[in-house]
């Protein structure tokens, strides 16, 4: 059973960006299933992974559509992303050295912070880029 399930009321509106805001849910789900389920460290450490490249990736992407369409927070949105690397990286460092609550702060960090992102700031680019034209 997912933790976290995909609502309406997170949606942008653009459908690349809600697709993606999905897999980052499902991984964040999976992350939860290995850490409840107590599976070995590789498999909490190739999750984390995942979720990180595909983050990464989608943070790109993002970041690459609202440059296109001039979006006028940009440079407060792609501060915001950074913030959330340079967090993730320190939490990666910290799991690295093998704390043993690493990867449970891991998971509360990136369930709590991509929550909040899609339903705060990704949610004000949605009505923008739907008025240039973007579905």
């Amino acid at each position: 059973m997912d933790l976290i399930k995909w609502r309406g009321s997170y949606e942008t509106g653009i459908r690349s960006m809600d697709t993606q805001h999905q897999k980052l849910i499902e991984l964040i789900n999976k992350l939860y299933k290995v850490l409840r389920e107590q599976e070995p460290s590789s498999s909490i450490e190739g999750v984390l992974l995942e979720m990180t490249t595909y983050a990464d990736e989608h943070l790109q992407i993002e970041e690459g559509l609202l440059t296109t369409n001039g979006y006028p927070d940009l440079a407060n949105h792609i501060a915001i992303h950074q913030t959330y690397r340079d967090r993730l990286t320190a939490l990666t460092e910290e799991s690295a050295r093998k704390s043993a609550t690493a990867a449970q702060d891991t998971y509360a960090f990136l369930r709590q912070w991509w929550m909040e992102h899609i339903v705060t700031e990704d949610k004000k680019y949605g009505e923008f880029l739907k008025s240039k034209g973007v579905e």
